[in-house]
């Protein structure tokens, strides 16, 4: 079944290409608009517009979680404490891939 888009004005289609472009740049949105040298605050508003559109998801997942190391590393051992109570711990080598996808699924458990 393929998503139905909703039409886009040519404002809305302009801001849908700045905000991809910008999230594909890894700026934040205050960067990137100061270096095309757009205003920050309406490229805010047309996200919200097409947010509200359901063309642009309602939130996109934190890029950084904040962590607390709960015990020093010893012999290669972590343990990682969550903001949200949650504790991960582990022993040995671990890739950042897999690191990135155990604190994303950890995090984001209530």
């Amino acid at each position: 079944m393929q998503k139905m888009i909703p039409a886009l004005t040519d404002r809305q289609r302009f801001w849908l290409e700045h905000i991809q472009a910008c999230e594909a740049s890894g700026q934040s949105m205050a960067e990137y608009a100061a270096a095309q040298g757009i205003s920050a605050q309406t490229m805010y508003a047309g996200k919200k517009t097409l947010v509200e559109k359901g063309v642009l998801p309602a939130a996109q997942p934190p890029r950084f979680q904040r962590v607390h190391v709960m015990e020093a590393a010893a012999s290669n051992q972590w343990r990682i404490g969550l903001p949200n109570g949650v504790s991960v711990a582990f022993a040995g080598e671990v890739d950042a891939k897999t690191l990135t996808t155990v604190l994303s699924s950890a995090a984001s458990l209530e």
